[in-house]
């Protein structure tokens, strides 16, 4: 018991496209220190234990209660195809069901469109005689010489995953399972999934879609696992120290991670959007829009009543139209997500004038390697990092704190050479186009999490993060009418943050298609336990203890003949007559709000229930930094010329660090912001106030337009 009590240290790893973000946070202490390294897509292991490291150089393994990692290696995988070698086994007659996926596609009467190429191929795609009937009723038996032919055939193929989808296996996985414990006992060593196991929910394409996204990245994640097992291992700490983050928000244990790495896919951007969530609550603004820039992409998402969403409609490597990801484009994933939207403006996302002579920028990123032109290692295309360096707004010598230089005439001579010079324009000219041309990518964001599903971004507050988000913040608020900004106390790091804030986390499914009536109620009762069950049973295995569990339910609803469902919370305690009419004047609600209209002499359908298990963590709270007067002059670093769209021109900016800004300063724009991991830039219409712990608050100035 003694040793545990040692345990008052917590450090969050997050890597990202460009950066490796991490934290340290202590107990009493707060916020002790954070950390960037730059990524290497090469050895993202190495970047994590780089990190580690890092963080914890001053303290010993026995003082650090919990890791908490956020990985990209999930996205990068399929981005760059470099999954495993993985066969499909489907039902007879089905084999190519991923090459046909479906008809939908981002330009309806684009005869042109090109498909994603599936994950697995044709040539690995093996069928096996057997068939259900939609209630699970056995149409044709599977053989054991059946089953002996394609142990062969597989073993021929090389394929080092297999991937079992048979016909209707949600509603009865008989098939499935005798097939996958065939296969283990035939192919030692071979990574068996069995889509009954992983999405247990009708549609078939989209369950094959998720399953064989499994099948390619389990291998995968169970070699990265194992490193990281080894590496935390051989610095000394317990390894059941390290959780990692999930898509739905929630914590995992690197065991569950192995068999759900479809989980993980936007495992960085969850954990910013968590730390929003819990940042909104802190400071009693529950309607919130998070905004997260980093070096590569931009992310928004939507959080109202203080909760953020989730969706099970999601798909992995979509492409990108005009920087904004295209649904209809990628590969499916039957999996909880938290509903954000993305587009590639980043720090790092290039700017070019394309054959026309139109300027673009995004959605390719010059990364880390060789990253911004100004980084001086080998970069030659301008990147939004250099226009903003060219304006004046980045502090060439206090990049990442002072631990790296940026060169200005590098990114000077850039921007003439591939903008200014083609445009016939000046640099300063030029650079503000880049500025202006990546903020009309991220309004268009901000405006598909709101304006496109009905909320008002005016009633809203932007909660901006990552290393670049506070730069261009106050220009995109000032676009949609926000009225708030806050910058959090360390935005360039707020994603790894938000691990250090989130819960254990796992999701369970079952496909039901029953009708909310009372002649259910038993049955969906008895679906609601089961559930429950697997639900516990993972929080046994998490080692959650029992008094810190929750159990949430919801169900995918949806009115008889409709194609596609709302998922809609559901209430706890006992299935009855009662709870079944609480689920259906959600369900109304929720449609008339989504659709504008809803029935309520209509039946409601469940199609698929779902329990999320939640093992809550203890948090830890924020800490009060010192107060002061309304003066911030104590803060006061330097001065140069930066410059500001509403000016057009550059003026004379006052320069603070962040660090020394007390509780109740107030800064007047034009102003400049600066600490280790972001700057913060203060248009002259803005003015920001320090609160208590540490949070800017951008408002626009009374007097101000």
């Amino acid at each position: 018991m003694a040793s545990r009590k040692k345990e008052k240290y917590r450090v969050g790893v997050d890597i990202g496209g460009t950066f490796t973000d991490v934290v340290l946070m202590g107990e009493r202490e707060g916020l002790m220190g954070s950390y960037k390294v730059d990524t290497t897509p090469v050895n993202l292991e190495g970047c994590f234990i780089n990190g580690l490291q890092r963080a914890t150089r001053d303290i010993s393994p026995e003082e650090v209660g919990r890791i908490l990692h956020a990985t990209t290696v999930a996205t990068n995988t399929v981005l760059e195809s470099k999954g495993a070698r993985t066969a499909l086994v489907t039902t007879r007659g089905f084999r190519d069901i991923l090459e046909i996926a479906r008809q939908r596609r981002p330009s309806l009467y684009n005869l042109q469109e090109v498909k994603a190429r599936p994950l697995i191929p044709r040539r690995l795609s093996f069928e096996v005689t057997e068939r259900l009937a939609w209630n699970g009723d056995v149409v044709t038996r599977l053989t054991k010489t059946e089953l002996d032919r394609l142990a062969d055939a597989l073993d021929a193929s090389g394929a080092e995953s297999v991937v079992i989808a048979l016909l209707f296996s949600y509603v009865n996985p008989a098939h499935e399972q005798r097939v996958k414990k065939h296969l283990i006992r035939a192919l030692p060593g071979r990574h068996i999934v069995a889509s009954s196991e992983v999405t247990p929910e009708f549609r078939e394409f989209e369950r094959t879609s998720t399953a064989a996204l499994v099948g390619y990245l389990k291998p995968i994640f169970a070699r990265y696992t194992e490193k990281l097992h080894e590496e935390v291992s051989r610095l000394g700490h317990r390894p059941e120290k390290l959780l990692i983050m999930n898509s739905a928000g929630g914590l995992m244990s690197p065991a569950s991670a192995r068999e759900r790495p479809h989980t993980l896919i936007e495992s960085g951007p969850a954990a910013g959007v968590i730390a929003a969530a819990v940042l909104a609550r802190e400071i009693e603004e529950p309607d919130i829009i998070s905004f997260d820039m980093g070096g590569t992409t931009a992310k928004a998402s939507l959080i109202e009543g203080g909760a953020y969403k989730t969706t099970t409609e999601y798909e992995i490597g979509m492409g990108v139209h005009q920087s904004l990801a295209v649904r209809f484009t990628g590969y499916p994933v039957k999996t909880p997500v938290i509903d954000l939207t993305e587009c590639g403006a980043g720090g790092g996302s290039i700017a070019s004038v394309d054959g026309v002579g139109v300027l673009k920028v995004g959605p390719h990123s010059a990364g880390s390697e060789p990253g911004p032109v100004c980084y001086g290692r080998g970069g030659e295309e301008p990147t939004v990092t250099d226009a903003n360096l060219v304006l004046g707004r980045l502090n060439p010598d206090y990049f990442v704190g002072g631990e790296s230089r940026l060169n200005l005439e590098f990114a000077e001579k850039a921007i003439e050479e591939k903008i200014a010079g083609p445009l016939g324009l000046s640099n300063m000219e030029a650079a503000a186009g880049v500025i202006e041309v990546v903020n009309a990518h991220m309004v268009r964001t901000l405006r598909v999490v709101s304006v496109a599903r009905g909320y008002d971004p005016r009633d809203f507050a932007l909660i901006s993060f990552g290393g670049a988000g506070p730069l261009h913040a106050a220009d995109l608020a000032d676009e949609l009418g926000i009225p708030r900004i806050i910058i959090p106390e360390a935005p360039g790091v707020f994603s790894a943050l938000g691990l250090l804030r989130a819960d254990l986390r796992a999701d369970f499914t079952a496909t039901t298609r029953l009708s909310l009536d009372g002649e259910n109620a038993e049955s969906i009762a008895a679906l609601m336990a089961d559930l429950e069950a697997a639900a516990d049973e993972w929080l046994n295995a998490e080692r959650a203890p029992r008094t810190k569990r929750m159990l949430v339910r919801s169900a995918d609803l949806r009115y008889p003949l409709q194609n596609y469902e709302i998922n809609v919370p559901l209430p706890g305690g006992k299935v009855n007559t009662r709870w079944l009419a609480k689920a259906r004047r959600t369900f109304h609600d929720a449609h008339l709000r989504q659709y504008s209209y809803s029935d309520e002499t209509e039946s409601v359908q469940a199609v698929s229930l779902r329990v999320s298990a939640i093992g809550l963590t203890d948090r830890i709270r924020p800490k009060k930094i010192a107060s002061g007067s309304r003066s911030p002059k104590a803060a006061l670093k330097s001065e140069r010329k930066a410059h500001f769209r509403e000016a057009g021109n550059f003026i004379d900016c006052p320069i603070f660090e962040r660090e020394h800004l007390k509780g109740g300063n107030r800064v007047q724009g034009p102003a400049i912001i600066e600490q280790p991991d972001s700057t913060v830039l203060i248009p002259p219409s803005f003015r920001v106030e320090v609160d208590s712990l540490g949070r800017l608050v951008m408002t626009r100035k009374k007097t101000g337009r």
